[in-house]
């Protein structure tokens, strides 16, 4: 039993009172002599039921994180702190306390963020991260790379466990995220209700342009990317959608199944080029001034997407994520754009 009892000044009533009421508590617990001041009695009652206190404390298991690291972390956590899965978070009924600060870029969930959940800043400050009192905190193996410091304090503050960008980020990091919360089922019911519209918008892509190439590129001052099949639209172009990557784009993927990008020379354009191009490039400034060069190319005018007219371009904020949500809706945009082809 887990009672406190307390040396009370007062009238001799109140003290015989007290006397009365220790003896009865000493009885109950079946102890020879009183604690001390807020000292607690025994934890482990005659009964061999848990104590309030114990009662209190949450169900803990093992979790094996993508570093490998066994945790010991809650069975239903309820004050998460993430430094990059909001998203996966918010697609199975979890909002997090606390996020890092590329989270609150994602167009598709910043408004929810911003409507009570902390910023723990870029790199993560463990000093607010202690304050939030969070029973768990979710961070990608990226910031455990960069931030080993802040990481060996946060793991002080509460159970950390880790997931990798190098890998599918719907078949594989969510669905591990998803158990490490409690919602493995809720994580398998929204995969469900991705491959629907999955399927839908593949099937509307096919239609449309059939086995014709596509690629992504960004054209950004000094420099000219073509993204691979993770961020800016990779994953969601060359694996949701399964659209036909020209041969070099295929050649650089191969390299690196879950790579983001490699840069090229305007001279091997051509080579990386598809009869469909998706384009980045910023609204104004330097950027444009860049685009505005490459525009002007012979290199540019002869692609064929140029001369086809089959060139979108993307919003650099709505589609630099590669968390599911921005996959997700980023596809069903893309395949329309893909369907309403203006090329011959």
């Amino acid at each position: 039993m887990n009672k406190y009892v307390h040396q009370k000044s007062g009238s001799v009533f109140l003290s015989a009172i007290a006397a009365i009421m220790l003896a009865v508590l000493l009885a109950a617990c079946g102890t020879e002599s009183a604690p001390g001041i807020n000292q607690a009695v025994s934890k482990e009652p005659a009964s061999g039921k848990n104590s309030s206190v114990e009662a209190e404390k949450p169900q803990m298991r093992t979790f094996t994180d993508d570093l490998g690291r066994k945790v010991e972390i809650p069975v239903t956590p309820t004050r998460v702190i993430v430094s990059d899965f909001s998203a996966e978070m918010m697609a199975i009924g979890v909002k997090p306390i606390a996020a890092g600060n590329n989270d609150f870029k994602i167009t598709f969930i910043k408004n929810e963020l911003a409507a009570g959940v902390d910023s723990i800043g870029d790199p993560p400050n463990a000093e607010k991260i202690l304050q939030l009192s969070p029973d768990l905190i979710v961070m990608s193996t990226v910031a455990h790379d960069i931030y080993p410091k802040v990481v060996e304090q946060l793991e002080k503050v509460a159970p950390v466990v880790y997931f990798s960008f190098e890998q599918d980020p719907i078949y594989e990091t969510f669905p591990k995220i998803a158990d490490a919360v409690g919602k493995p089922q809720q994580a398998k019911k929204w995969i469900e209700d991705y491959e629907q519209e999955m399927k839908r918008s593949r099937e509307k892509v096919k239609s449309a342009i059939g086995d014709e190439t596509v690629s992504v590129f960004r054209i950004e001052k000094g420099r000219l990317r073509i993204y691979l099949n993770r961020n800016f639209a990779g994953y969601m172009v060359r694996t949701s959608l399964q659209t036909k990557a020209p041969a070099a784009v295929a050649a650089e993927i191969a390299k690196n199944k879950y790579g983001s990008a490699v840069e090229i020379s305007l001279e091997k354009l051509p080579e990386y080029a598809a009869d469909h191009m998706f384009i980045i490039v910023r609204g104004q400034g330097d950027d444009q001034a860049a685009f505005k060069e490459i525009e002007n190319s012979a290199i540019w005018r002869n692609l064929p997407a140029v001369r086809k007219s089959n060139l979108h371009f993307i919003d650099t904020d709505k589609y630099y994520g590669v968390d599911i949500i921005t996959i997700r809706e980023t596809m069903k945009e893309a395949a329309d754009m893909l369907a309403k082809r203006t090329g011959n």
